[in-house]
């Protein structure tokens, strides 16, 4: 284990040497990774790892940001903010409200339409019996006065 004396006492390994080292450190790593590896394969390689960089990064930005809004809805529970849920409350029932009178719209529009259907064919049938009532009263105009014959 080391001490926080040893650490100070080591000139040599830095984080400002390290930082100093860092452009050396890079050129001399793609200079061996390009001469022994080809560039077909080496670039492909090398995109789909700055791909997947690229990648971690967004998730981890994406899971900061839901854990920060999970946060605020959180403190907003606890805090018990009655205003807010008495809103959401009177607007699920005014939902349930509004869904109940358009049922009952269109089953009332429905009855009016059998009702209406009823009436149509009742007043079908009592003009066929009057067109039938105009027949026989058209038969005993032509008869005239005259009885049946009996045999």
């Amino acid at each position: 284990m080391v001490t926080t004396q040893q650490q100070q006492n080591n000139i040599f390994l830095t984080y400002e040497n390290l930082a100093f080292s860092l452009p050396l450190l890079f050129v001399c790593t793609s200079y061996a990774y390009f001469k022994f590896i080809p560039l077909y394969i080496g670039l492909p390689i090398l995109g789909l790892i700055g791909v997947f960089f690229q990648l971690k990064s967004t998730l981890r930005k994406h899971k900061e940001k839901k854990l920060q809004n999970l946060d605020e809805d959180f403190v907003r529970e606890l805090a018990g903010d009655p205003d807010e849920a008495d809103k959401i409350k009177a607007a699920e029932i005014a939902a349930k409200t509004r869904k109940a009178k358009v049922k009952l719209e269109q089953r009332l529009a429905q009855e009016r339409k059998v009702k209406a259907k009823q009436q149509d064919a009742k007043k079908k049938k009592n003009s066929s019996k009057v067109a039938d009532d105009d027949d026989d009263e058209y038969e005993t105009f032509a008869k005239g006065s005259r009885k049946k014959k009996s045999k």
